[in-house]
């Protein structure tokens, strides 16, 4: 069963964060023209040094002059300031609504306004600050989905460095070399041979003087190449997947539709 509160206890309520934490007190309650039922209310949350807040009372309670809001005292803190003083347009809400993320948040607490529809508000209520937009909660649901959000961060993926050591190898090359060797030529005399023949026998050498080419093998270091590090990108495709709530919504009841005609108890999905 839904509490009947008044917009003056509201008016005069104390705000607390959705984890419990004072933010401030109530300053001015936005009275939906339709509906005549508070939809937004300016905090003063003077804890953050000053300044007014307005918030949207989807997901609060109110009991005991505490008005407990479904959102953190940061959130509250920094959002969108009221361009036009004493009116919410539809740009106003729609804005809050993106902020808060009130895609699942409904009311679940309904105010007596003290008068009939279009009636002024009860005492203590700021009558100027009004919702331009006709919001019927009691028999409005919010489907919400989780969505997925990727992004991308650089991390280190490894390190590769240069390092030089050193390895034996045996090197074999084939270099041409010269040598000289002893042939024995015979040929015969000459007359002039015979001439300075001086008729002696008797023992007598000749020599000859030979040489050859040897390899001398000596080793010097010199610079072949220079070797250096450098990158480049390429670019692959990863497949992430992860479980996601959505709700859906079905009907209790005969539903009529004006295109489908009756569809008891089935379920509706506001994506269709």
């Amino acid at each position: 069963m839904a509490d009947y509160n008044r917009i003056e206890d509201l008016a005069n309520a104390t705000a607390f964060d959705v984890d419990g934490d004072k933010v401030g007190s109530v300053r001015d309650v936005y009275v939906n023209d339709t509906t005549g039922q508070p939809d937004f209310v300016s905090v003063n949350h003077g804890l953050f040094g000053g300044g007014d807040s307005i918030v949207p009372l989807r997901g609060h309670t109110l009991r005991d002059g505490e008005l407990h809001l479904a959102f953190p005292k940061d959130r509250i803190k920094d959002a969108p300031t009221l361009e036009e003083d004493g009116h919410l347009t539809n740009e106003d809400q729609e804005a809050f609504y993106r902020h808060y993320g009130l895609e699942g948040a409904r009311d679940v607490t309904t105010y007596n306004t003290g008068a009939a529809a279009g009636a002024p508000a009860a005492a203590g209520v700021d009558t100027e600050r009004r919702n331009a937009a006709a919001t019927t909660d009691n028999d409005t649901l919010v489907r919400s989905e989780e969505q997925l959000n990727v992004d991308k961060e650089r991390v280190e993926s490894g390190q590769v460095r240069l390092r030089k050591y050193v390895v034996n190898e045996t090197e074999t090359v084939e270099v041409p070399v010269q040598r000289e060797e002893v042939r024995v030529v015979r040929e015969p005399l000459t007359d002039a041979d015979r001439a300075n023949y001086d008729g002696n026998i008797g023992e007598d050498e000749a020599s000859v003087t030979l040489s050859e080419e040897r390899v001398n093998i000596s080793k010097e270091s010199v610079p072949v190449e220079k070797v250096s590090l450098g990158k480049e990108t390429v670019e692959s495709t990863e497949r992430v997947s992860e479980e996601l709530q959505k709700e859906r919504i079905e009907t209790d009841g005969a539903v009529v539709d004006e295109t489908r005609g009756a569809r008891p108890n089935t379920d509706f999905d506001a994506n269709r």
